[in-house]
């Protein structure tokens, strides 16, 4: 890894030691243990952010992701590996990777309620050694920008949920930090306050050439934020490509084949090449879905072989076409999990 990133983790581990123990004793007044259990929060995690770059870090509950942003932030020292901010140390130099830092982490009540926007800004900006008229412009400048102009002098707790989640990013954005984190920013949103905060991040990230790093459950706000998708999946990185690289993973092995008739699936599954095969009923009419190997030339002989197969059972084909994955769909097939 080189200069030219602003986050980077490498060879990052972290494991968690859980004890469980029986409820006190009425007699002795003792617990008595009876089980131990490691969790492999993050096994061998290696990735780079660029600057104006969004990174989306996705996996399955308990698979590892907020540690690994809490690892980025200081919150957690990793057992082994070293992670760096703007070149520095976060285990070493902790202060001056603070000022590189801006955090929101879900379920976290960042805001003061009954102050208004304004104030917090002022609150927070004070915590992080930015005052006078730099603190004032940079306010109003965020809150402008976020979206809240008319709303810098109410309460916050007379503010949407949306709007709270807005100033969050207000607030972790006070220092003009170079990285920004976010832990499922959108969760529990309704459609337009997600939509405006998707939209500020990427024209946060473009104009201003921070770098993000987005954790999130939500596979379609992935696939539509993120530049790069690293999937976590029991602490271990399985997957860390552009997003239009990841789409491509299996889209070029499913074919559609649009027939007058649905075939029968028995032979199409035998033919060397052929994965899975299955039929659907859709308004376009039936279809013949084939999942083929990955392999050019096996793929080819499979694709003969299936145009085969139809004409010799007196099947019309109508067409082919190729079946492009979303993300859920490459998700599951990385994680073998459900989201």
């Amino acid at each position: 890894m080189s200069g030219e990133f602003l986050v980077e983790l490498d060879g990052v581990q972290k494991t968690f030691r859980l004890h469980h123990f029986f409820k006190v004793d009425e007699d002795t007044q003792r617990r008595r243990l009876y089980r131990k259990q490691r969790v492999h929060a993050a096994q061998a995690v290696s990735f780079a952010v660029r600057p104006g770059e969004i990174f989306g870090l996705l996996g399955p509950n308990g698979a590892g992701k907020t540690t690994t942003v809490k690892m980025i932030s200081g919150l957690v020292r990793p057992d082994r590996g070293e992670v760096r901010v703007d070149g520095l140390s976060v285990e070493r130099q902790r202060k001056q990777v603070l000022r590189r830092l801006g955090v929101v982490l879900e379920g976290t009540r960042t805001t003061i309620w009954p102050l208004t926007p304004l104030e917090n800004l002022a609150y927070y900006g004070n915590l992080k050694n930015v005052t006078g008229r730099v603190l004032k412009r940079r306010a109003h400048e965020l809150l402008d920008f976020i979206g809240l102009k008319d709303k810098k002098n109410v309460q916050v707790r007379l503010l949407s949920r949306g709007q709270k989640q807005k100033l969050a990013i207000c607030i972790a954005l006070i220092a003009d930090p170079k990285v920004l984190l976010l832990d499922e920013p959108t969760t529990g949103l309704d459609v337009q306050s997600s939509r405006a905060i998707k939209d500020k991040i990427i024209e946060m990230t473009r104009d201003l050439g921070k770098s993000v790093v987005v954790t999130t459950h939500d596979m379609h706000v992935a696939q539509e934020l993120c530049d790069r998708i690293g999937i976590i999946d029991k602490g271990r990185l399985v997957a860390c490509k552009k997003t239009s690289e990841l789409l491509e993973l299996f889209s070029d092995r499913t074919f559609i084949f649009r027939v007058d008739r649905l075939p029968s699936l028995d032979p199409v599954r035998d033919l060397p090449g052929v994965m899975e095969a299955s039929n659907e009923l859709s308004a376009d009419g039936p279809m013949l879905i084939v999942r083929l190997d990955a392999g050019m030339e096996a793929r080819s002989a499979a694709l003969y072989g299936v145009v085969g197969l139809l004409r010799e059972e007196g099947v019309l084909l109508r067409g082919i076409d190729q079946r492009q994955q979303n993300l859920e769909t490459v998700f599951l097939q990385l994680t073998s999990s459900t989201i």
